[in-house]
């Protein structure tokens, strides 16, 4: 377990943030460039001091400013894979895992090597120089090295990003099932949204030196706390409305020209909100299908506009009387993957229903919209 509450000023920049992350799990801190998410784990790993605050991991007391702690980061038992990974290329795969080891007896290292290369599937490269490996397998040989002194603590700073999209895959499933047998806890620090839901028990979603939202993958995604949280998560529809009126089986909120059902909610009537929409949670009607009374918050319109990259189509809706945001030319996005988009021949195909369940539907209230978080 890390339990992190720390303060840093770099220049302008400043690092204020806290952090307790489970046991033995992966932590994605997540967020955009310049969010502080290096700085963090350079302040963990003992290579920035913070100015103020207190690092521990399990029983050790890394860093606590009013006792004057600050353990160098040799005596810290973390291992760190950066995004360059820096493996020394003058080294062979065995001596670049057994770096960590100098301490230990000569056998003792060569078991731990042997131990780690079938681990990380490296038997037969242990010979081999970096400039002799693939991307992967040099993804290995840092995550091997890293792993070697058995350190408490793994933290890992974009150590995928320059890597194949294959390859990046095939090393996610592997790092998990790594943390799953290994029980050992780690920081992983991303940009890739994907990543980080597919790898981590806990996301906190990081900005301007502040961790925003921290909780379990699926609650941070489909219940933003903040504006700023549902922005970097990209949520595509945000929505400005009002609540209009409020049931123990729900809310209604009015949006544009449209008043839809949303989930149960604490606002009172009069309440400013944000209707938050994610778009690959809009559902498109077939003609034979609209109309039916299960249909929740349907809406007639027609796709004005439609981009793919060839793996998912983005559609821009415009509803035909019931406009939720008349100040543009389309209402929703709706996002799908491409076969589908095919399939239904939407191509052609340019007037549709779209229904907007309930479950879909997140809302924020709306005051200051870069400082205010749910009631």
């Amino acid at each position: 377990m890390l339990e992190l509450a720390i303060r840093k000023r770099i220049g302008e920049f400043t690092l204020a943030l806290a952090l307790t992350t489970p046991k033995n799990q992966i932590v994605a801190l997540f967020g955009p460039s310049g969010a502080g998410k290096s700085i963090t784990l350079a302040a963990i790993a003992g290579f920035v001091t913070p100015d103020a605050g207190r690092i521990v991991a399990g029983d050790h007391i890394l860093f606590d400013s009013t006792q004057r702690i600050n353990l160098a980061p040799q005596h810290r038992r973390i291992g760190l894979v950066k995004q360059n990974l820096a493996l020394f290329p003058h080294l062979t795969v065995a001596q670049n895992i057994a770096y960590g080891l100098w301490r230990a007896p000569a056998t003792a290292q060569r078991a731990r090597v042997e131990h780690l290369a079938r681990l990380m599937r490296l038997e037969g490269l242990v010979t081999r120089y970096p400039a002799q490996l693939s991307g992967g397998q040099q993804q290995r040989v840092a995550l091997a090295r890293a792993l070697a002194p058995q350190p408490g603590l793994l933290l890992l700073d974009e150590p995928f990003s320059a890597l194949d999209a294959p390859t990046r895959a095939q090393l996610r499933g592997e790092l998990l099932g790594l943390q799953r047998e290994l029980q050992i806890p780690m920081v992983f620090v991303t940009h890739d949204l994907g990543e980080a839901y597919f790898l981590a028990d806990q996301l906190a979603v990081i900005d301007a030196g502040k961790i925003l939202q921290a909780d379990a993958p699926g609650k941070v995604l489909s219940q933003p706390d903040c504006l700023p949280v549902a922005r970097a998560l990209g949520v595509k529809n945000i929505l400005p409305g009002e609540i209009v009126a409020r049931t123990d089986a729900g809310c209604r909120v009015r949006i544009g020209a449209a008043v839809i059902g949303a989930p149960t909610c604490a606002f009172a009537p009069g309440t400013r909100v944000y209707a938050c929409i994610r778009a690959e949670r809009v559902m498109l009607l077939r003609a034979d299908r609209a109309g039916q009374s299960s249909d929740e918050n349907a809406l007639d319109g027609e796709i004005v506009r439609q981009v793919n990259d060839g793996m998912t189509a983005t559609l821009d809706f415009r509803a035909t009387t019931q406009r939720l945001a008349p100040t543009q030319d389309y209402d929703l996005q709706i996002e799908l993957p491409v076969y589908i988009y095919e399939r239904l021949n939407l191509a052609r195909q340019r007037a549709w229903t779209v229904s907007l369940r309930r479950n879909a539907i997140h809302l924020i209230r709306r005051d200051d919209e870069t400082t205010d978080r749910l009631a």
